[in-house]
């Protein structure tokens, strides 16, 4: 089975697995130290669609900056679940597919020129990939804004749940906007010096490239209830 997977015809399918297997013990060790690699990408490929957390956008925002491409990224659900895990999908995908593929024709025949087999597995990997990610994106608790911009939040009391919040690290707090829904966007402190441990409540008192600056929230704002929902 070993020399199967090396030969140069299996090769890009056996890579794309040792990819992906790098990239999730690279994420779990990232996360030991507090700096997982998932959060990194979100920062680093960041869409903004007006949102707290710009990957999270519609297909209009996605389409407002890069068209044909923006229908395409919005067809593979980017922007509704995560970079990262969207990449292990694909990964996942993309070596189960081919190796799938070679295995078949190899019991035929031979496995096919590396170059064909590749062109084969695309089709299935990106339906693989769209009906995957639209399931993680339903089960998987998202820090969309359901229609809420930065500036909704200012002046809203969270919690931290991912911390502490410091200037470099990534870390995010749940905050209940004024209609009773929760999200989870990433924060930073307002003031760099400050550090502020988790579950520490905080307030929201500006957005700074879709991430909310907070402070330490005054005892008087934490000891009031939160508002009910309002009904229409």
């Amino acid at each position: 089975m070993l020399d199967f997977l090396l030969l140069p015809q299996v090769a890009p399918f056996s890579i794309a697995a040792l990819v992906l297997f790098g990239l999730t013990l690279f994420e779990i060790l990232t996360l030991l130290i507090g700096k997982p690699l998932s959060a990194f990408l979100d920062h680093a490929i960041h869409v903004d669609g007006g949102h707290v957390d710009g990957l999270h956008v519609g297909k209009e925002g996605l389409e407002g900056k890069v068209g044909l491409f923006g229908a395409t990224f919005d067809w593979l659900n980017i922007g509704r679940v995560p970079i990262f895990i969207l990449i292990i999908i694909a990964l996942a995908a993309f070596s189960i597919s081919g190796l799938a593929v070679q295995i078949g024709f190899n019991g035929i025949w031979r496995p096919m020129p590396a170059l064909l087999a590749v062109v084969v597995v695309l089709l299935p990997t990106a339906y693989f990939t769209r009906w995957s990610s639209g399931l993680v994106a339903r089960i998987v608790p998202r820090d969309e804004t359901y229609a809420q911009t930065g500036d909704d939040f200012i002046g809203l009391v969270g919690v931290v749940t991912v911390g502490p919040v410091r200037t470099g690290v990534v870390a995010r707090a749940r905050v209940v906007d004024r209609h009773g829904n929760a999200h989870f966007p990433r924060v930073e402190p307002a003031d760099p010096a400050t550090v502020i441990p988790a579950g520490a409540s905080v307030l929201v008192i500006d957005v700074r490239k879709g991430v909310l600056a907070v402070a330490l929230a005054d005892p008087a704002l934490v000891s009031d209830p939160p508002a009910a929902p309002t009904s229409q």
